[in-house]
């Protein structure tokens, strides 16, 4: 089944039953459906046909939801963008996706209004609420039908354009079809043991992945999606008190800034009882206790490549995995002839998937570059074990190659994050004339502490090789709007050899 298909099976047999809790507004999925109707032939009004782009350019809220439902009704390319970021970015992104329709909304536009923002000429601009320049989307859907829009999609048209995150430069454009978007959600069901009597909450930017995922699931099984305007460490409990969330869908930077908040009651008598907390393993036994929440999941994927992994709720978490692959997608493990190697070799992460990406968009180049066959290249290194669970070790363009040793900067920082005061760190290799590459290590700490004692703990933990030899304590690291640190501007940056004292 379709990922749209779920919303008129739901209206049928869930109608009265809340879809959406946000901001104190409640949507059943019968009002979800009929909105998202009306959208769709507001979309159609305004020159949207079967293969145009929509872009999103707004913050959370439900006219986010019911904009995206309804592009994919009206048989639109879902495109969702940060509104927030520079309008240069931005420019490229849209002119890049030429879409028919832009859509935006009234108080939370970002740059997408600015002075300096470009868009193509074909590209309309549409707004909820009174935005200058723009099209009113609210009169239109007051006048549209709340019966479906008369367009057939199928498995290979496409879904949705979701561009990178732009951590090695410019973003590129993942094209999914209908057939691989959402598809590999009913394992999250099957693997978290979602019902329909669940609630699933997100604290997420809805144009990231993992909150998307969210309210897609939530679509699939027929439960509750609960979502908030922006993260608020001080306003998480209660939230999730009022919401009777029992599902959280999050990144482990989440969890570990209402780790470093004060205790207090309501975090240990939520009803959370699994959550998925991307990158939430340094941390996990710490959240686990504290929260009493008895089940915390990670997975393994990405933008292009889709959901690959996620880790059993019945067995014991293994260090430095994230579970083995989910059904219908199979793991190979390449070396640099593309030859597959044995069990607990390293090599690159190459991934079979029916929910993968179609192509990248606008460029046969780079897609022809990423797929073997039907297998997927990921640019990431790992390694599968025996029980076939897989093992992150390093973009393959981050693996720092020192004096003949192979260096992975995420094991170098796995390690530095032990140190209490150490919150945040990113590892890069550095040009080296004899060496051909140095390691360096830029550190943002909560209270000064001496280079000479990071390396000693490093020291402890690490192989001489792989200390860093370079420091640089800094305030803040440079991160893309969904937290991944932007190593690309460290290398320019860390261009010298010379360490840095803090």
């Amino acid at each position: 089944m379709l990922l749209i298909d779920n919303l008129l099976k739901n209206r049928r047999e869930r109608g009265d039953h809340p879809y959406l809790l946000h901001e104190g507004r409640t949507v059943t999925f019968a009002e979800f459906d009929r909105l998202t109707n009306r959208a769709a032939h507001a979309l159609r009004t305004l020159g949207v046909v079967k293969g145009d782009r929509v872009t999103l350019g707004l913050g959370n809220s439900v006219e986010w939801l019911v904009a995206a439902f309804a592009a994919l009704k009206a048989g639109a390319i879902l495109n969702p963008v940060n509104p927030t970021l520079g309008a240069g970015e931005l420019s490229y992104v849209i002119d890049h996706a030429e879409p028919r329709v832009l859509v935006t909304a009234a108080g939370n536009t970002g740059n997408i209004t600015a002075a300096e923002m470009k868009r193509p000429a074909a590209t309309r601009l549409a707004a909820f609420g009174d935005v200058p320049g723009a099209e009113r989307l609210d009169d239109l859907l007051a006048t549209s039908s709340d019966e479906a829009v008369p367009v057939q999609v199928g498995p290979e048209d496409g879904s949705t354009l979701l561009y990178t995150s732009g951590t090695t430069g410019k973003p590129k454009g993942v094209l999914f079809t209908h057939g691989r978007t959402g598809g590999s959600g009913t394992f999250f069901i099957a693997g978290m043991g979602i019902t329909a009597d669940d609630t699933i909450l997100t604290a997420g930017p809805l144009f990231h992945g993992n909150s998307w995922a969210g309210a897609a699931v939530a679509q699939q099984i027929g439960c509750t999606f609960a979502f908030v305007r922006g993260f608020s460490a001080s306003e998480f409990w209660p939230l999730a008190h009022r919401t009777n969330a029992t599902v959280f869908f999050t990144l482990g930077t989440i969890l570990a800034i209402l780790l470093a908040q004060q205790e207090s009651e309501l975090e240990r008598t939520s009803k959370l009882r699994v959550v998925l907390g991307l990158g939430s393993a340094p941390i996990r036994d710490r959240v686990k206790e504290r929260f009493r929440i008895p089940h915390i999941v990670e997975c393994f994927g990405s933008t292009d490549a889709g959901v690959v992994t996620l880790e059993p709720l019945d067995a014991a978490p293994r260090a430095g995995s994230a579970g083995p692959a989910i059904p219908g997608v199979a793991l190979h493990i390449l070396d640099d002839e593309g030859r597959e190697v044995g069990v607990r070799g390293v090599g690159e992460i190459a991934v079979e998937s029916p929910y993968r990406m179609a192509a990248y968009f606008h460029d046969e180049e780079q897609t022809r570059l990423a797929l073997k066959g039907d297998w997927f290249l990921t640019g990431d290194l790992g390694y599968l074990d025996e029980d076939g669970w897989l093992y992150f070790v390093d973009r393959k363009r981050d693996v720092i190659r020192r004096g003949g040793e192979n260096i992975s900067s995420v094991l170098v920082e796995k390690a530095l994050r032990e140190h209490p005061l150490v919150t945040d760190v990113a590892v890069v290799g550095i040009r080296h004339d004899v060496l051909g590459q140095e390691v360096k290590a830029f550190v943002v700490v909560r209270e000064p502490v001496s280079e000479e004692e990071l390396r000693a703990f490093a020291a402890a933990r690490l192989a001489k090789f792989q200390v860093p030899t370079l420091w640089e304590f800094r305030d803040s690291l440079p991160k893309t709007p969904t937290q991944r640190v932007e190593k690309y501007k460290l290398r320019g940056d860390g261009g010298s050899t010379r360490p840095l004292l803090g």
